[in-house]
């Protein structure tokens, strides 16, 4: 009986398994390439897209968080001036006694 012819379908057997299994990573790694290149052509016009969007949610939020403030800011003045004009008149009744 012959063996060399088997050890020669083995040799074949195993250079397909090799190149099957050394064609999985090349496929990730050119997919890899193929989609940052994809990105690096699509993304600089969505980035001033998306410039445009942040600038407009930063403009609301601002206006946003000063209509909140706003009656904060102007009960604290209020009391302010209550506690200016109560030590004003306190300061006149201790000096007319």
């Amino acid at each position: 009986m012959n063996i060399a012819p088997l050890s020669h379908v083995a040799t074949i057997l195993l250079a397909c398994e090799s190149f099957i299994l050394l064609l999985i990573p090349a496929v990730i790694i050119g997919g890899s390439a193929y989609g940052v290149r994809w990105l690096r052509r699509k993304l600089p016009p969505l980035f001033v897209q998306a410039r445009k969007v942040l600038a407009l949610f930063k403009l609301y939020v601002e206006r946003g968080g000063a209509a909140a403030v706003a009656p904060i800011i102007a009960a604290d003045a209020a009391a302010a001036q209550l506690r200016a004009w109560w030590d004003y008149v306190a300061g006149l009744v201790r000096e007319g006694k």
